[in-house]
């Protein structure tokens, strides 16, 4: 019978000799993985750490280009001549190697089969497949993991919509997903004919939409990874969505939080079991590895509903992993790993269930995602470094410590670490990522609602310090065609 046996896993990846790459444009997503695998690279465009890091290797960009997609930042990072030249130097001695994506394509997949390196995710068929909302929301029905009363289908008109609404019971205060996209900026809040013709051209475009009934609620997030064992399920985290002093998308997402109090014994327990069901319907759709999953608790009524399933490491995956739980353990990201090597997973994925949901909730963790909300674009001309910060008496950044380690930050409530996403003389652009803050603290107050005082403090002392400036003639001639897509959620996401 499997046990419990975290050293184990500890050893395998303590003594790993097979490289591990993980290309994005920056660290945030699986921040802190390498201090637990041996041979682990991270290779990024954005210098967050002013060349610090020895973890991490940022190609140098000498034209500063312009990127349509993430997709296209990571063919620049794994076509640059110093990646190849790291890949080949480190695969002559280990034989093989390991690539691991946000996003990915056929194009990277075809580079990374050049270069001798395993791409360990499922095959982005299957990825692009279940990252359609349409899809999720019947996967979810299979798994009697049920979404929020909804119409799955094409919206040709405001009267359409009036109609399809009357024959399926949803009411008029409603929210519209478009199948793929950022859920900040592809769902759709619509409670009048005014609010529809806002969005109409980009709803009407679409095949099929899916319509539901909105409800007061409150998000959570949870990760998991499938196995052919089993589903191991990761600590639940409440979410933060459209906050505007964090993010200019009214249904974006932009932080989490996680502590003992946030969710009754039993929402945990029913979102487990869920969660594992998801996994284990996933595992036989032939997607295995890592995986996210949003549900929805109703306020009045406690019930909770499926959100949305994102196919691949996310945006909490650096609070997940570095949960007091996961370093306790083991970062829950080590499952994916073993999955898609040769190694049989020592853990039984029920015990491990039983044991995150005990303990899974201990200790006050939480992240912010801080973003552009100005229109057009600016230049930056200030930016903090990345590391450990206090606030002074006057509620202004105070750097403890230049790092690229959150965890130096501990357990104490005064010490945040701030990851520098955007870096001096770059450009800001509506929407873009610019500071993510991980705390010890609560975020929220009034059922997640609005954000605390100590959320405040630090925005504002963040926002102080971070500046910006408008664009001289010639760097407006030059970023004409500026459209570089750096955000982080993953489920971007």
């Amino acid at each position: 019978m499997k046990t419990l046996d975290f050293d184990r896993i500890k050893q395998i990846f303590k003594s790993n000799k097979i490289p591990y790459y993980f290309i994005s444009p920056s660290n945030f997503n699986l921040i802190n993985l390498h201090q637990w695998v041996h041979n682990w690279t991270n290779i990024n465009y954005l210098n967050c750490f002013d060349d610090n890091e020895r973890s991490c290797l940022v190609p140098h960009d000498e034209k500063k280009r312009a990127f349509a997609s993430l997709e296209k930042i990571n063919e620049f990072l794994l076509e640059h001549p110093s990646t190849i030249e790291k890949i080949n130097s480190d695969i002559e001695e280990a034989g093989k190697g390991n690539a691991i994506f946000l996003f990915f394509n056929q194009k990277l997949q075809q580079i990374c089969k050049e270069l001798n390196l395993q791409l360990i995710l499922p095959e982005n068929d299957i990825v692009k497949s279940i990252d359609n909302k349409i899809t999720t929301t019947e996967i979810g029905n299979e798994a009697q993991v049920f979404s929020v009363d909804n119409f799955l289908g094409k919206v040709k008109s405001y009267d359409s919509l009036v109609k399809i609404c009357e024959e399926h019971n949803l009411g008029l205060d409603l929210v519209i997903q478009a199948p793929f996209g950022d859920s900040g900026k592809t769902t759709y809040f619509i409670n009048s004919q005014e609010d529809y013709i806002q969005y109409a051209s980009k709803i009407e475009a679409e095949d099929k939409v899916k319509v539901m009934r909105r409800i007061s609620s409150v998000g959570s997030a949870i990760e998991a990874c499938a196995t052919s064992i089993g589903t191991f399920v990761g600590p639940l985290l409440s979410e933060l969505v459209g906050f505007p002093e964090l993010t200019p998308y009214k249904g974006g997402w932009c932080g989490n939080e996680l502590y003992q109090e946030q969710f009754s014994s039993e929402v945990r327990k029913s979102i487990h079991e869920k969660t594992e069901r998801l996994g284990n319907a996933l595992y036989a759709r032939g997607y295995k590895g890592y995986f996210e999953v949003d549900f929805l608790i109703d306020f009045k009524t406690q019930e909770i509903y499926l959100g949305e399933i994102n196919p691949r490491i996310t945006g909490i995956s650096a609070q997940t992993n570095m949960a007091p739980f996961c370093q306790k353990t083991i970062p829950l990201f080590l499952f994916h790993l073993l999955e898609f090597s040769e190694i049989e997973i020592p853990i039984d994925p029920i015990q491990y269930n039983k044991f995150s949901l005990a303990e899974g909730h201990q200790g006050i963790t939480s992240q912010m995602i801080l973003k552009a909300t100005h229109s057009g674009l600016r230049k930056v001309c200030a930016a903090p470094v990345s590391g450990v910060y206090a606030l002074d008496e006057q509620k202004k950044l105070k750097l403890i410590k230049q790092s690229s380690n959150p965890q130096e930050k501990g357990t104490k409530p005064e010490h945040v670490f701030l990851l520098r996403i955007m870096n001096r003389d770059e450009y800001s652009y509506y929407g873009s990522d610019r500071i993510i803050l991980f705390l010890n603290n609560k975020l929220t107050i009034d059922n997640g609602m609005k954000l605390n005082g100590t959320a405040l403090a630090w925005i504002n002392a963040v926002n102080e310090a971070f500046q910006t400036r408008e664009l001289t003639e010639e760097e407006e001639s030059l970023a004409k065609r500026f459209t570089n897509p750096t955000n982080t959620k993953g489920s971007e996401a």
